[in-house]
């Protein structure tokens, strides 16, 4: 009876480089069987490219969603943000009304507080951080020019206050988020989560530094 020619099986590509790391790692014996060899590496590549690419998938998003999460007192990165940036305007106003609104350092507040809605609206976390920076150093020193010409009132006391404290909040929050996001991405150096990386579109998630 004659056997039927059967059809040959190329791999190709992205998954070349995998079936050259898994046969690497075959004890010997192994290596000679290429049957063997193939059904094993079918059912790692099922695994990896699968299973192991869709739950790397879910970590990246967990990172991601930290971000924008709140707790239980309704405080979070982004939440906390908006409340400085809040805390800014009010100041900008209040110190625009005992400066004058063309008091240079008033202007410059402003300008930063534009940019950080900016860097809100379509910055990450990288952008926000430079811009939320930039945003204290500016208010900080409008604040200064008002206390060192004797124009401090209790509302912009009340302001700066509530505007250092969404910082110190921040810094708490952001702590754990950097903590989180660097575990992530220091998993996509190591295999095979650098070849699923790749393979998937996933890059690593910004720092808020």
């Amino acid at each position: 009876m004659q056997l039927e020619q059967q059809e040959s099986f190329r791999i190709e590509g992205p998954q070349l480089e995998v079936f050259g790391q898994i046969e690497s790692k075959l004890p010997a014996p192994a290596k000679k069987r290429p049957a063997a060899v193939l059904a094993i590496v079918l059912a790692a590549l099922v695994a990896v490219f699968g299973i192991g690419g869709a739950k790397l998938k879910g970590r990246q998003a967990s990172v991601q969603a930290l971000y924008t999460a709140t707790n239980e007192h309704g405080s979070g990165m982004t939440g906390d943000l908006a409340l400085r940036a809040d805390a800014a305007a009010n100041l900008i106003r209040l110190c625009g009304q005992v400066l004058g609104t063309d008091d240079a350092t008033v202007q410059a507040a402003q300008a930063a507080l534009d940019g950080w809605n900016a860097a809100a609206d379509a910055g990450g976390p990288a952008d926000q951080f430079a811009a939320n920076t930039a945003l204290g150093s500016a208010v900080g020193t409008m604040y200064n020019k008002v206390y060192d010409n004797d124009k401090m009132n209790e509302d912009i006391e009340r302001q700066y206050a509530v505007f250092l404290s969404a910082q110190s909040t921040i810094t708490h929050t952001a702590e754990e988020y950097n903590s989180t996001a660097r575990q992530y991405n220091n998993s996509l150096k190591s295999f095979p989560a650098n070849i699923l990386a790749g393979l998937w579109g996933m890059e690593e998630v910004e720092l808020f530094q």
